[in-house]
């Protein structure tokens, strides 16, 4: 495939006309058309990026290589089996499905295909997640913290679905064992789901997550924590921005860009630091560019429908145990 990607929208509702508005960005895609069951959205959304209202998603098909699904979550399986079955691309946001089978049948029919699937987890375009690089080994213990303020959006799943799901999707890129223990707490503050919710994530290596997700906090926040053995990470995803400390031997010499923060003569050891901070890009158009080369050039995707859906297992993990404790307290 050498001329630019032909790519098309399915659900143009607020984050649909952004994933729009990215295309003109992609200098190896144009965006032909876009749909959606609201005529209104449909046409608003066409005019302001100077491509083809479609009147419906077999026209919108019919003008494509590929697609960003860009819907309410239960209807993703619908409109990814419609996609797959005409031969298109997909960029599925994120959660990839409603359930679990869902996702795996949406899995199973893009490799049938030979067709790209990618899921909209957009934290792993963030730039500070270079610094994962920084760890010698596996976490023994992560902490998170995602907080947003309140929007009406969203509320008609619970947060773990809406916000957890992105460190979720994390943690498991970068812990390589299986989930042996999950305990989770969560309370319905706004919403008839669960507003605030804490997990506690047992692997089979030993590493522990504990995660905490808000939907209604004051402030906005994106942090994640990582002890290792003589390391300590901490990364903010929403600044950009970091910290890593490590021990070493007093007789290690300096190490470039860290600086010495404390000596202890009697362990012969001393603490390093080093500040991070990363160069700030649009993700959204980081990940749709991703997704269009790997299209064009027949590689893998960053994130594969394999891995939205082991987040998704994990998550629907987390919530039916935070929903057994929120009926139990609230019964």
């Amino acid at each position: 495939m050498t001329d630019k990607l032909r790519y098309g929208v399915v659900g143009c509702g607020h984050l649909g006309r952004v994933h729009a508005e990215k295309l003109a960005s992609v200098p190896n895609a144009i965006l032909a058309g876009v749909f959606d069951i609201i005529p209104e959205k449909t046409n608003a959304t066409a005019e302001k990026n100077s491509c083809r209202a479609c009147a419906s998603i077999e026209e919108l098909l019919s003008l494509v290589d590929a697609v960003s699904i860009v819907v309410p979550t239960e209807v993703h399986h619908q409109e990814a089996v419609r996609a797959f079955s005409a031969g298109k691309h997909c960029l599925v946001e994120k959660p990839i499905a409603s359930t679990v089978a869902d996702a795996e049948e949406i899995c199973t029919l893009a490799r049938a295909k030979n067709l790209k699937l990618q899921v909209g987890h957009i934290e792993r375009f963030n730039p500070i997640s270079e610094g994962f690089k920084l760890l010698p080994e596996q976490p023994r213990f992560i902490e998170g913290h995602r907080l947003s303020q309140f929007s009406a959006r969203g509320l008609g799943v619970a947060v773990i679905l809406e916000l957890m799901i992105h460190d979720i999707d994390l943690i498991l890129a970068h812990v390589k064992a299986p989930v042996r223990e999950v305990r989770a707490s969560a309370v319905a503050v706004i919403s008839d789901m669960p507003d605030i919710a804490n997990a506690r994530i047992e692997f089979a290596n030993g590493t522990v997550a504990n995660l905490t997700a808000s939907r209604i906090s004051v402030q906005k926040m994106r942090k994640l924590r990582f002890f290792a053995r003589d390391n300590y990470l901490s990364l903010d995803l929403l600044n950009k921005t970091g910290e890593h400390f490590l021990l070493a031997p007093l007789k290690e010499s300096a190490r470039p860009g860290y600086l010495p923060a404390l000596q202890h003569e009697a362990t012969g050891r001393k603490i390093m630091f080093r500040q991070l901070s990363y160069p700030d890009y649009d993700m959204l158009t980081a990940e749709i560019s991703s997704f269009v080369d790997c299209i064009i050039n027949d590689t893998a995707v960053r994130i594969s429908g394999e891995d939205a859906t082991a987040a998704l297992s994990l998550a629907k993990r987390i919530e039916q145990t935070a929903m057994e404790n929120l009926n139990r307290i609230f019964s």
